[in-house]
């Protein structure tokens, strides 16, 4: 399964782009960059093939920019998140947006995911892992096939994970979140900003749970 990602710039989070039997869009970013972004995923991809966008949370790094992809998609992919986010996606609240002076706009969900759900994203099956503490909403992907992990901003490359210090954030959480990671087989991580981890996804999960055990 080829994952094509598009690093985010300024206040984005990173875009994965997957092609193959289901195409689909995981996180969009701000929308702020939007024409850029735009070309970039029709470098990679026919935009009109994409079946399905899905937010691994609620914050408007990850969120603001679906309704642009999803018209550039002809209005035809179904728009998925965890259930706990979809409320704030659909009502477009957003703090973040308020403090740089935008507003988010408001996004139906189609499909609202929920704890141990089955997704097909490209070639293969991904369950749905409810990964709060960053936000009540979050939530990860993990594939058994090829051990990779689409991981939102739960963890991050190199033993970093995502702040638990804006409202609703939890640190307790957030442990809990990422112990429950740690028993996983990770080859690959995919997280919603900084490097990508392709083949030795352990490694990186190891550090991180050190790291937040650490501070409780």
């Amino acid at each position: 399964m080829k994952i094509n990602c598009l690093y985010g710039h300024n206040y984005d989070s990173n875009i994965y782009i997957i092609a193959g039997e289901k195409p689909t869009i995981v996180d969009c970013g701000t929308g702020l960059l939007k024409i850029e972004v735009e070309e970039e995923i029709k470098r990679k991809i026919n935009p009109q093939i994409i079946e399905q966008i899905i937010i691994t949370h609620e914050h408007f790094d990850h969120c603001g920019g679906v309704r642009g992809i999803y018209e550039l998609t002809n209005k035809k992919a179904k728009v998925m998140a965890h259930i706990n986010a979809s409320d704030k996606i659909e009502k477009g609240e957003s703090d973040f947006a308020k403090m740089l002076g935008v507003s988010m706009p408001k996004m139906h969900v189609d499909v609202k995911l929920k704890d141990a759900d089955i997704v097909k994203i490209g070639n293969e099956t991904f369950e749905v892992i409810h990964t709060s503490g960053h936000t009540p909403g979050g939530m990860c992907l993990y594939s058994k096939k090829s051990k990779s992990l689409f991981s939102g901003d739960t963890i991050f490359s190199y033993g970093s994970f995502g702040r638990y210090d804006f409202p609703e954030g939890d640190v307790l959480q957030l442990k809990n979140s990422i112990e429950k990671l740690a028993k996983l087989d990770i080859l690959n991580i995919y997280p919603g900003h900084e490097t990508v981890v392709e083949g030795d996804g352990n490694k990186h999960m190891k550090m991180t749970l050190q790291n937040i055990r650490s501070l409780i």
